[in-house]
């Protein structure tokens, strides 16, 4: 059985060390998750709402020694998986958004899903896009989590992942 694993901001801030968003316990767990992840050749999804959110973070960090940096580390990660560099990462556009055709009907699907169920549930915008990509993922074949500090989040992914870390 394959597994796909959607990738919510609050993992990829641990990852990347962001100050004043991360903790260094954290990030031991979450890198060795990662480590695991590629060893077993699970499928990482990286959403774009979560790439925008990370550098959000990014740009926001006071140093601009730590900043570059961290820009820097960013973009590499990014470009390596949009050119298939890293075979189990996998940037994806976000579900709402697949093709231009497709616009008008997936907004809008999207944007009544979240005024009906995930605003009510306080999840926003991003952890929307998060849910539909996991969702529209799974299939009888494929296992699909959600990497999140987040437990509203992790609570909606499709299946129940038994190592589940979502910090202390």
């Amino acid at each position: 059985m394959l597994s796909y694993i959607v990738v919510d901001t609050s993992y990829w801030v641990e990852l990347f060390k962001v100050p004043g968003h991360y903790k260094q316990e954290y990030f031991l767990v979450i890198k060795e998750r990662f480590a695991i992840a590629r060893q077993n050749k699970y499928r990482l999804y990286l959403p774009i709402p979560v790439l925008f959110e990370l550098a959000n973070h990014i740009a926001h960090v006071d140093s601009g020694d730590e900043r570059r940096r961290l820009s820097t580390l960013f973009s590499k990660t990014v470009k390596r998986g949009i050119v298939g560099e890293d075979t189990t990462l996998n940037i994806i556009p976000c579900m709402a958004f697949p093709v231009a055709s497709e616009l008008d009907k997936n907004l809008n699907y999207f944007v009544e899903r979240f005024e009906s169920e995930f605003s009510l549930q306080s999840l926003g915008f991003t952890d929307s896009s998060i849910i539909l990509e996991a969702e529209s993922l799974k299939t009888e074949i494929n296992r699909v989590h959600i990497w999140t500090l987040d437990q509203p989040l992790k609570s909606r992914e499709p299946d129940t992942e038994s190592d589940a870390f979502i910090g202390v």
